[in-house]
């Protein structure tokens, strides 16, 4: 498998994140806030119930945009990871 490379990213684009949490309504909560206005789903991501984990998906118009979202999700108390 061949690792993507930053310029072979190209803007716009759909963009996943696994959030990784112990709360489910807190990081709901917290993902909402931080999403404001951005258009995005969320659903559960861990079918089997070994962890608490999210899919969020949205479209990201820019590498930096992508990283805003991934520190503030980093950075948020309700979140343990993100992948």
């Amino acid at each position: 498998m061949n690792k993507l490379d930053k310029k072979d990213i190209k803007y716009p684009r759909g963009w996943s994140f696994r959030v990784i949490g112990l709360n489910k309504a807190d990081m709901e909560r917290d993902i909402v806030l931080i999403m404001a206005q951005r258009k995005h789903t969320l659903e559960d991501s861990n079918k089997k119930g070994k962890y608490l984990s999210l899919n969020l998906s949205m479209t990201v118009s820019s590498e930096a945009e992508r990283n805003s979202v991934f520190n503030a999700l980093k950075n948020t108390e309700s979140v343990t990871m993100v992948i």
